[in-house]
């Protein structure tokens, strides 16, 4: 990608980003990418493969890209699209391997640490039940910390749209008892 020259199909250079732009996009942003996609699939691997083609696919539509700093957002939204494909396609998430990146305090006792990790397991399970739009709107709302309206631009659907995955995820997921007291 480095070097290249963008051209559209009538071999006129591309007037959207330049291509040492859209490497830069890519170096600063494929770290975030992958964390965004081992939080929406569960699987370090699944993930990987996942942002791969996320950035090919980005790679083929670079030309669509007008705005440099519209670059993460069209990044994450390629992603998050690919990325709900693959939960349609698969139905049932791989067990929660890898923990999140939230470490656990130094001073819990074993006892504590086991019972921390057997929340998440729960968590991960009754997250992977939900419907791909719900755990989708779930994940990027309380792992990532998104704002709604950069889930709905992800996602590519309107804000209220969210709130109502938002919503029935919530609601689903107290019902299953895999949140505990005041939650979001």
């Amino acid at each position: 990608m480095k070097g290249t020259a963008i051209l559209e199909e009538s071999g006129n250079p591309a007037p959207a980003v330049a291509a040492w732009d859209f490497d830069a996009l890519l170096e600063a942003e494929q770290a975030v990418l992958l964390r965004l996609a081992r939080r929406l699939v569960w699987d370090g691997e699944e993930a990987r493969d996942l942002v791969q083609a996320a950035l090919a696919d980005a790679y083929e539509k670079r030309h669509s890209l007008k705005d440099a700093k519209a670059g993460p957002a069209w990044l994450r939204r390629i992603l998050v699209s690919r990325a709900m494909g693959h939960l349609r396609r698969r139905r049932v998430w791989n067990v929660l391997r890898e923990a999140l990146d939230w470490g656990t305090p130094l001073a819990l006792s074993p006892e504590e640490q086991f019972v921390g990790a057997e929340k998440w397991r729960a968590l991960g399970q009754a997250v992977r039940a939900l419907p791909a739009k719900q755990s989708t709107a779930f994940t990027l709302r309380y792992l990532e910390g998104l704002e709604l309206d950069s889930i709905a631009e992800a996602m590519g659907i309107g804000r209220g749209t969210v709130r109502i995955h938002l919503y029935r995820a919530l609601k689903k997921l107290k019902a299953e008892q895999a949140l505990e007291g005041d939650t979001p």
